[in-house]
């Protein structure tokens, strides 16, 4: 997979770049007065891509995508301490729905044994006692220690994802444009990507599948291109928060795919967790629509009681 993100990096950085310093005759190694944000978007942008790849060989996609979706609210949190914003009710009661969602996911076996005991104690039917059984059986997946190795693969790429997120929002106040920002770090992380896998052939030597990485590098890279085409669109037309909230339907994405081709199926209490997370990412998203919509309703007070003086 690192050999096909190889391929997949280097048509991105080619599009990206060649956007960028032909057509649009951006300087593409201007860090527009922030070196620090600028170094931090390319770092933690490789970062993000890198681990979420890594933790991929760890779990489902559909409890990969769970965990990485509570970026939202770390990144809510750490604009409080970076970037100074205040700290309000919300934020805590999305930080308390995303560690018991964090933990309901990761952790199902333990809650189903736990309420398979309690059952077991009270005067309940066999068939229930069953049920919650076979529920336990198809959930023991989450007792490998692989999939431990996955879970914190899979939080450190929602955390730098979150840091990614601030360090984009002080560029994008100097006017940095997408285009150089994703050229910077897909450059970056191409330079990562063949580094790590020259490394790994000292130590394990081996072909390169070039035909394999050829073909699917090409492809992943290319719907890769489609959808920062599109979320970039859809920036123009709608807020950041309704395009998380939208986000989220990588969940449901992730869970019916893995159905479709492998059978996968998940424990109930996998899907709560998933909802409380879901639910979190969407009160914050809704509360920093309120707060926009209040910011510019005050601009345009302002600028109407300057043109009447």
């Amino acid at each position: 997979m690192f050999d096909i993100m190889i391929v997949r990096f280097l048509i991105q950085s080619v599009v990206f770049g060649s956007y960028a310093a032909f057509y649009k005759h951006y300087n593409v190694f201007n860090t527009n007065g922030q070196p620090l944000a600028c170094t931090l978007n390319i770092l933690m942008s490789s970062g993000t891509n890198l681990t979420y790849l890594a933790a991929f060989y760890f779990l489902p996609l559909s409890d990969l995508n769970t965990i990485k979706y509570t970026y939202i609210v770390w990144a809510a949190i750490l604009s409080v301490i970076f970037l100074k914003d205040r700290f309000k009710f919300v934020n805590g009661i999305s930080l308390i729905l995303t560690i018991i969602g964090f933990i309901l996911a990761t952790k199902p076996d333990f809650f189903i044994k736990y309420f398979s005991g309690l059952l077991d104690k009270s005067t309940v039917s066999t068939t229930t006692t069953t049920m919650a059984t076979s529920t336990m059986i198809s959930s023991t997946i989450t007792t490998s220690p692989y999939y431990y190795i996955g879970i914190i693969l899979a939080f450190m790429s929602s955390l730098t994802k979150a840091i990614q997120m601030i360090a984009r929002k002080q560029l994008v106040k100097t006017k940095q444009p997408y285009s150089v920002m994703n050229f910077q770090f897909t450059s970056f992380a191409l330079i990562v990507s063949i580094s790590y896998s020259l490394i790994r052939r000292y130590w394990q030597p081996g072909p390169y599948p070039w035909k394999w990485m050829s073909t699917v590098g090409v492809i992943i890279g290319c719907f890769q291109l489609i959808t920062n085409t599109f979320y970039a669109k859809a920036l123009k037309r709608e807020n950041v928060q309704l395009l998380s909230i939208l986000g989220s339907l990588d969940i449901l994405y992730a869970c019916l795919l893995q159905y479709i081709f492998f059978r996968l199926t998940k424990s109930w209490m996998f899907y709560i967790g998933a909802s409380l997370i879901v639910i979190s990412a969407i009160v914050i998203s809704i509360d920093s629509h309120l707060m926009n919509k209040k910011q510019k309703q005050k601009q345009m007070i302002d600028e109407n009681q300057k043109n009447n003086v």
